[in-house]
């Protein structure tokens, strides 16, 4: 088990990409849930109460990841691990970032997985 996890949790996200993320309104206090893939996708990211925007609170940073090497978009916990004498190691789970976002950064796709 990764990280000496008895249990995976599917907010955890320091060994794979979360399959959930969460955040509590900042409005109305309702505490909400969101699957992994309207987040990449780039859905609106709505209070479920009040329809604030919390897509600024769930929605990851694009990061050059120090375990792959490669840009991803939904980062796990492996992305900040300091290099290691291997070099970079493959990563399945590796999200590439959208093409308006490679459009705003173009130095950064020599670091796309190919």
């Amino acid at each position: 088990m990764p990280g000496g996890c008895w249990i995976c949790n599917p907010m955890c996200g320091k060994c794979q990409p979360a399959p959930l993320k969460s955040a509590t309104c900042p409005e109305c206090g309702t505490l909400n849930v969101f699957e992994r893939e309207p987040i990449i996708a780039g859905a609106d990211l709505l209070c479920k109460k009040c329809g604030f925007d919390l897509a600024p609170e769930v929605r990851p940073k694009v990061v050059k990841c120090n375990y792959s090497g490669y840009v991803c978009a939904y980062p796990c916990g492996n992305s900040r691990v300091p290099k290691h004498e291997h070099g970079d190691m493959p990563c399945e789970r590796n999200t590439p970032p959208s093409e308006e976002w490679l459009e705003q950064h173009p130095k950064m796709r020599m670091f796309l997985k190919p």
